[in-house]
């Protein structure tokens, strides 16, 4: 072999590294640019439901995370392999879990009990928590997908 074979080769052998390299590079580019809006989303509802779960939350104040949760149905139908489901039930268990928005005016009626109450409440806090951790896992997934 002469060396100018050989240096053909190594010139062949390295287009072809750098073809590849950006073959990869372009799929991961595309890749999380399918991704960001759902990432986007789920922050979104993170934000939210780390201020609902500073309040006891009341059938009112649900109006705006069940806008976000038809959004991640809709992702979940997109990207049935993401365990976006689990996100959605644990929304779901949440948003069944207020308080009436006259529970003060029904407490102080004696129509409704103080332990039902703080039964709900415990609810909520549960189904947030679990919620929050369903998300992280799928923006988990998501970073290791596109990193």
């Amino acid at each position: 072999m002469t060396w100018t074979a050989v240096i053909s080769l190594a010139a062949l052998l390295t287009s072809i590294y750098f073809s590849v390299y950006q073959i990869r590079k372009s799929k991961h580019a595309k890749q999380t640019k399918r991704f960001q809006p759902d990432y986007d989303l789920l922050d979104e509802t993170v934000v939210l439901l780390d201020k609902l779960a500073g309040t006891t939350a009341l059938k009112a104040d649900l109006s705006r995370l069940g806008e976000l949760l038809s959004c991640i149905k809709l992702a979940e139908r997109r990207f049935p392999n993401l365990p976006l489901g689990t996100v959605v039930a644990h929304i779901d268990a949440y948003r069944k879990t207020p308080l009436p928005d006259n529970f003060d005016r029904e407490l102080a009626a004696k129509r409704i009990s103080l332990d039902v109450l703080l039964d709900l409440s415990r609810q909520q806090g549960a189904a947030i928590a679990n919620a929050l951790a369903a998300i992280s896992a799928v923006q988990n997934e998501i970073d290791r997908r596109t990193s």
